[in-house]
């Protein structure tokens, strides 16, 4: 059902010390007849209320959704959802789809614009608009990374493939002179395992070729650090 427009506009009175937006009698007896059918939404664009204002009224005139009018309104709503979800391949990615082409240069051109400064962030629009939501928003992003850097210690514990770039993860725990030795073997050409977990065996084992420019000296230090040297073997051709 299409939906009237809104009798007049609304006007202002002097309450007191303040201003407050007031309804005639026509205004009043439409909002009476369609708030407990149609979506705030549309309420709003059609009187040009905010949502306060709109509150307010309902508070003052015992105005609440009917149940065949939430019926209709969750109707229209998940009938909505499922439009923007066709649109922007979210059922298709739940297939196993890949994401379509249009979905891939519509992120690409919000992310642009954001970073550009033509465009705010999403979830900065809802932390001033709805700060409840995306505190709850901000709580599950916490939960979820919380598990995937669980699962991800748990890989590297056990010398399993990583499946993340968590750069939070520390692969075992070394001294402070062990993780500034490995690292100064790095910069001078010497190699160091991924998997340095008790399981995989190369925790302690420092490599070096043909191209390493090795040091005795520093080479002593990392013996007395606990560090084995060996030579690494080079993969057979196939």
């Amino acid at each position: 059902m299409k939906l009237p427009p809104f009798p007049g506009t609304l006007t202002k009175q002097k309450t007191g010390y303040a201003y407050a937006w007031v309804l005639t009698d026509e205004q009043r007896e439409w909002l009476c007849k369609w708030f407990p059918e149609e979506e705030n939404s549309r309420l709003l664009a059609a009187s040009g209320m905010s949502h306060s204002t709109l509150h307010r009224f309902a508070r003052q005139f015992h105005l609440t959704k009917s149940k065949a009018g939430m019926k209709r309104i969750k109707r229209r709503q998940a009938a909505q959802i499922k439009r923007v979800c066709e649109r922007n391949g979210y059922y298709d990615s739940l297939r196993g789809r890949p994401v379509s082409e249009a979905t891939r240069q519509g992120t690409a051109r919000m992310w642009q614009e954001i970073h550009e400064g033509k465009r705010e962030h999403p979830s900065r629009v809802m932390k001033r608009k709805n700060p409840q939501k995306y505190r709850q928003y901000m709580q599950r992003r916490s939960e979820q990374r919380r598990e995937t850097i669980r699962k991800e210690f748990l890989r590297v514990k056990y010398g399993l493939e990583r499946k993340t770039r968590l750069r939070c993860i520390v692969m075992c725990k070394y001294t402070r002179s062990q993780t500034c030795h490995r690292y100064n073997a790095l910069r001078r050409g010497y190699y160091v395992m991924e998997d340095c977990s008790e399981q995989g065996g190369e925790r302690y084992n420092i490599y070096y070729d043909d191209q390493t420019v090795r040091s005795e000296k520093f080479e002593k230090n990392l013996l007395k650090d606990g560090f084995s040297i060996k030579r690494l073997s080079p993969v057979p051709s196939l």
